[in-house]
């Protein structure tokens, strides 16, 4: 690789031959780096993301989980909007519960 102030330039292959670069992309594997949901028992997607359903549970009873953890959309508008979700589900969790004692 070449750049000029940290810019890539062109890439330079092992027959001397080169491709000028505009750009590039990667795309590199997702790794949960936190060891909570796994000390936990939760279970995982292929892609190794925090497996829920549509209300955030997880696969462990009593335990949500949200954001990137839980998908490959990353964005701060779908992260607020599964926290929005999993707030109401504990939230109505909660009333049901106390209303049963």
């Amino acid at each position: 690789m070449k750049h000029k102030n940290g810019q890539l330039e062109h890439l330079t292959f092992k027959d001397n031959s080169t491709v000028e670069l505009k750009a590039i992309y990667a795309r590199p594997d997702f790794e949960e780096h936190c060891k909570i949901p796994e000390t936990l028992g939760c279970e995982f997607t292929e892609q190794g993301h925090i497996k829920v359903d549509m209300f955030q549970k997880t696969s462990e009873e009593g335990v949500f989980a949200i954001g990137d953890s839980t998908t490959p959309f990353r964005s701060v508008a779908n992260a607020i909007s599964a926290g929005n979700i999993a707030g109401a589900v504990l939230n109505n969790a909660m009333i049901e519960e106390e209303f049963r004692l």
